[in-house]
């Protein structure tokens, strides 16, 4: 139902977790330019530049990222350029073009995902600024 409680609340299920959480979209036809704090997750299919902290943060296919970004997982699946430090999990699908620096716990590559940048593993307690690329 439009406009119902939910949401207005910007709150879904999310499906398999069985908890509520928070989305936020910038949709493909979008562009933002600025800073975005999200305590959710955030799905970027338009583009955006600019810092993202938050909780979760997903790009799909045809998306356009430029950012400095503070978030605890990470799915890249457009084109994200920028400097990034991902506290869980980081993740580029076979869609997905990362380039810059990048210090995360776990980290996976998908085949056909490209990587052209600097990877740095974290500590278990460690959080420290990415060290911006330089071109070449």
């Amino acid at each position: 139902m439009l406009g119902s409680k939910k949401e207005k609340e910007g709150l879904i299920k999310t499906e398999g977790l069985g908890k509520k959480e928070r989305l936020s979209i910038i949709d493909k036809d979008c562009s933002f330019e600025g800073n975005v704090n999200v305590g959710g997750k955030l799905i970027i299919a338009g583009s955006l530049k600019g810092t993202i902290t938050g909780r979760s943060v997903v790009t799909v296919e045809g998306s356009r990222v430029e950012a400095k970004a503070k978030v605890q997982t990470m799915i890249v699946g457009g084109q994200f350029q920028g400097d990034v430090i991902v506290n869980e999990s980081m993740r580029i699908v076979s869609t997905g073009v990362f380039t810059g620096s990048m210090a995360c716990r776990n980290f996976t590559l998908d085949a056909g995902g490209k990587l052209d940048g600097r990877v740095k593993p974290l500590e278990a307690k460690e959080t420290p600024e990415p060290e911006p690329v330089k071109p070449a």
